[in-house]
């Protein structure tokens, strides 16, 4: 399975965020352990509050840091880590607003404001990886993630379901998007933001181990009501990315038509009949 890896290799977006986690998060670390040796000059007020924000800035820093090692691989990691750094900042500058220090309140927005680069990377990385004509970035993981959950080969399918989702972008794209694309992408939204609810876990679908995914997908298969239509449109898009990709046809045995041997003397020119009730009317008087 290393095709996907030379289709898909790393982005120079993906280089410069790993980098850029890495960087940050021991920032935060070092800041963690700052504001324990000064804490009136960057935590002021009550300890146990400081302590705790502190904390949260050092949990953010090890989750970069762990995802800056794997910008795919370490999702999770990711999403947790750009979580607690945003509500880390806020917290830090609501308390510093609350308790009137100016050094805290710079901290905080610094803090906020390291966070918009690692969206920015993101969404550019995906771009740049996927070129997604008709999905949103975000939409295109969370197909990437539903062609891993419902094309289950055991390790023997015949192409990656990068290349599903790729391949399910481009037909939405060359179809009538204007027909259903609206409802495609609320169906994304739904399976993204509100399936992984189904299973007690309150967190994106993309974020999910592929057992959770699996349990998510299962549960909502044969329910009823709008889980069954997502469930239904889940399959035919993951179908349809991976039985109609030529590469899956010819691992499956299928031979076009026109590349088989009986069809090579055959006249395949389109025969045309003249139309009835044409000639009925020509011999009238």
């Amino acid at each position: 399975m290393d095709h996907p890896m030379r289709a898909h290799g790393p982005t120079a977006y993906e280089l410069v965020l790993a980098d850029y986690l890495a960087g940050l998060g021991l920032v935060l670390i070092a800041l963690t352990i700052a504001a324990g040796i000064v804490p009136s000059t960057l935590l002021p007020g009550a300890t146990a509050t400081g302590g705790l924000l502190a904390g949260f800035a050092a949990a953010a820093g090890l989750c970069l840091i762990q995802a800056g090692g794997g910008i795919r691989q370490n999702r999770a990691a990711l999403d947790l880590g750009l979580a607690l750094l945003f509500a880390t900042g806020l917290a830090w500058t609501a308390w510093a607003i609350v308790d009137a220090g100016a050094v805290p309140i710079v901290t905080g927005a610094a803090l906020i404001a390291a966070a918009v680069p690692v969206v920015v990377l993101r969404r550019f990385a995906v771009r740049a990886r996927f070129a997604p004509r008709f999905l949103s970035p975000r939409q295109l993981e969370t197909m990437v993630a539903v062609a891993e959950t419902m094309i289950d080969g055991d390790g023997r399918e015949a192409i990656h379901p990068i290349d599903v989702a790729i391949r399910v972008d481009h037909l939405l794209d060359e179809g009538r998007p204007e027909v259903a694309g609206g409802e495609i992408k609320m169906v994304m939204f739904i399976v993204e933001w509100l399936l992984p609810l189904v299973i007690a876990r309150p967190m994106p679908f993309t974020t999910l181990g592929s057992t959770s995914r699996r349990r998510a997908v299962e549960k909502v298969i044969g329910a009823g009501g709008p889980f069954r239509d997502v469930a239904r449109t889940l399959k035919v898009l993951s179908c349809v990315g991976y039985y109609g990709n030529p590469e899956t046809m010819r691992a499956l045995g299928y031979v076009p038509f026109d590349e088989r041997e009986r069809s090579t003397d055959i006249d395949q020119t389109p025969i045309r009949h003249p139309d009835p009730f044409l000639g009925e009317q020509a011999g009238r008087p």
